[in-house]
C-alpha cells in the first residue's frame, strides 16, 4: 500500500517534465553519435522504428558533413589485413603526438570466419602438412610421396578488398567476387547479388562504389570484358549500361568525387595511345573523359586517388617514384600540379587529411602522416593489426544509412504529442511516449559523461548545417 502511495506521488512530478514534439526529438537524435544511438533501439519497439527509419538516417547523415566537430568526430579509418579494422580518425596526429601508437578496433563482418582454400587444404592434410606425389624416373607405376615446405605462414582467414565507401556504408569482397555493402557503425550488411548472366568476367575486372545523389540511390558499378554493369540498392539488381570504350588495362577500384568514379585509363587515339581521367557518372551512368597530367612517360601503371576533395593520380608499381598530381580545380587540365615528397614509394594512396593538416598516406602497405609544408614524415605503427602482412585502407563515416532499409519514406507529424501521441511513421501506425528521451537525457545528467552528451543535445550549442554537400 505505501508503495503505490509513493508512486502516485511521482506522477504528478513526472507529468512536469516537458514533453517533446517527435519533429524536435528526430532533431535531437540526429546529433548523438551513432553508438547511443544503436543503444537508443533497445528502449522499445518504437524507438527501433524510428532510430531504424532511413529519414532519420538522412538528417543524421546531413549533420555530420555539414558540421566540421561532428564530421571530426565521426570519421574513421578502415583497415583489411586478413581481417578488417577500424581507428579512430581524431586519434591520428592529436595534440602534436606521434609517439603513441594508434590502436585498432577489430570488425565483425561477414564471411568473417570462413576460413581460405590454403587453410581449409591445411587442415585437412595429413599431420598438418602437405604432400605431393614424385615418380621416380622410369617409375611411373610407384609414385613416391613428398613432404612440402611451405616458406610462408598460412593466415586463416581471406584477404578482405575494400572497394569503396560512401556516407558510412563500405562495399567489400571478403571473398573473390562476393561482395557485400557493409555499415561498421551499425554491423548491418548486404549481399550483393551476381552480375547478370550476360556478363561474365575473364578473370579481370573492377569496380566502383558511390551514391546518385539526384536518384537518391547506392550503386555499384563493375567493369571487365570490355562491358559495364551497374547494382543499384534501391531496386537490387544489376544492369548492363554500355561498353567499356578504354583500353582494359585497369586494375584498381575507382575513385569517388562529386557523384562520379573515376579511373586512370589508355585511350586508344589512332595509332598513339594516351591516357586520360575516364569519369563515369553515376547519375546518367555514362563516361566522360577528363584532361589527365602531362605525364612524360606512359609506361607506368597510375592510379588514381583522392587528397582533401581533390583528384589525383599516382604512380603504381614497377619501380620507386616520389612525386605525384594534384588536381586543384575539378575538370580543369591546367590545374594539374606535380608535387614531388621526399620519400619514394611503389605504390600509394592517399587517405585523408589529419587533424594538424597532415595527409595521412598508404605508402607501400604502411601507414604514414606526411607533412606538405616541411616534407617531414613518419610511419605509425597500429596496436592490434599483425605487421608484415600489408593492408589497404579506406575512410568511412558512423552513420546510420541501413544497407537493407533503404527506400523512399515521409514522417508526418502530428504537431505535440503530449505524454502518448499517434503518428504515422514509415507506413506503420504507432503510439509512443516523448518521455522516453527526457527520461534518457536526465539519467545522462547524472552520468560521468554528462557533459558531452549534453554538449551534443543542447540546441544552444547546435552550429550550422548544409556548408557540405551531402
Amino acid at each position: 500500500m505505501n508503495k503505490e502511495r509513493r508512486i502516485q506521488q511521482q506522477s504528478p512530478v513526472e507529468a512536469e517534465i516537458p514533453l517533446l514534439p517527435l519533429e524536435i526529438m528526430v532533431e535531437i537524435l540526429s546529433r548523438l553519435p551513432v553508438k547511443s544511438l544503436c543503444q537508443f533501439r533497445c528502449v522499445s519497439k518504437q524507438w527501433l522504428s524510428l532510430i531504424s527509419d532511413p529519414l532519420l538516417a538522412k538528417s543524421h547523415l546531413k549533420k555530420t558533413v555539414s558540421n566540421d566537430c561532428f564530421y571530426s568526430q565521426r570519421k574513421r579509418v578502415i583497415i583489411s589485413s586478413h581481417n578488417l579494422y577500424s581507428l579512430e580518425y581524431e586519434s591520428i596526429g592529436r595534440n602534436g603526438s606521434f609517439d603513441e601508437n594508434l590502436v585498432a578496433l577489430e570488425l565483425d563482418y561477414p564471411m568473417k570466419d570462413k576460413p581460405n582454400g590454403l587453410a581449409e587444404l591445411l587442415d585437412s592434410a595429413r599431420d598438418g602438412f602437405l604432400y605431393c606425389e614424385r615418380s621416380e624416373e622410369g617409375n611411373d607405376e610407384f609414385p613416391v610421396m613428398v613432404k612440402l615446405n611451405l616458406p610462408f605462414c598460412v593466415n586463416q582467414r581471406n584477404w578482405v578488398d575494400i572497394l569503396g565507401s560512401c556516407n558510412g556504408l563500405v562495399c567489400i569482397a571478403p571473398d573473390e567476387d562476393t561482395l557485400f555493402l557493409f555499415n561498421p557503425s551499425t554491423r548491418e550488411s548486404k549481399r550483393i547479388p551476381d552480375p547478370p548472366s550476360g556478363f561474365v568476367p575473364n578473370g579481370w575486372s573492377v569496380y566502383g562504389f558511390g551514391y546518385d545523389f539526384v536518384n537518391d540511390d547506392y550503386k555499384v558499378v563493375k567493369v571487365g570484358c570490355g562491358t559495364v554493369c551497374v547494382y543499384s540498392l534501391r531496386t537490387d539488381s544489376w544492369r548492363i549500361v554500355c561498353s567499356f570504350p578504354y583500353v582494359d588495362n585497369v586494375s584498381e577500384s575507382g575513385v569517388l568525387l562529386n557523384g562520379t568514379i573515376h579511373w586512370m585509363v589508355s585511350f586508344e587515339d589512332g595509332v598513339d595511345c594516351r591516357c586520360v581521367v575516364a569519369a563515369f557518372s553515376l547519375e546518367e551512368e555514362v563516361f566522360s573523359d577528363m584532361p589527365a597530367p602531362d605525364i612524360v612517360d606512359t609506361s607506368f601503371e597510375f592510379v588514381v586517388g583522392v587528397l582533401n576533395g581533390c583528384l589525383c593520380v599516382l604512380h603504381s608499381r614497377n619501380q620507386m617514384h616520389n612525386d605525384f598530381w594534384v588536381m586543384t580545380e575539378y575538370g580543369v587540365g591546367k590545374s594539374w600540379t606535380k608535387l614531388t615528397l621526399s620519400l619514394s614509394y611503389i605504390c600509394m594512396k592517399p587517405l585523408c587529411l589529419a587533424l594538424n593538416r597532415e595527409a595521412l598516406l598508404d605508402v607501400d602497405g604502411k601507414l604514414l602522416l606526411y607533412n606538405l609544408e616541411d616534407d617531414s614524415y613518419r610511419y605509425l605503427v597500429v596496436d592490434g593489426i599483425p605487421a608484415g602482412d600489408g593492408f589497404e585502407a579506406d575512410t568511412y563515416l558512423e552513420t546510420l544509412v541501413s544497407p537493407n532499409g533503404f527506400c523512399r519514406t515521409e514522417l508526418a507529424v502530428s504537431g505535440n504529442l503530449g505524454t502518448w501521441g499517434q503518428v504515422t511513421y514509415s507506413g506503420m501506425h504507432i503510439v509512443f511516449s516523448p518521455l522516453h528521451l527526457h527520461v534518457l537525457l536526465l539519467a545522462k545528467n547524472h552520468s560521468s559523461s554528462s557533459n558531452r552528451f549534453l554538449d551534443r543535445t543542447d540546441p544552444s550549442s547546435m552550429e550550422r548545417y548544409g556548408s557540405k554537400p551531402v
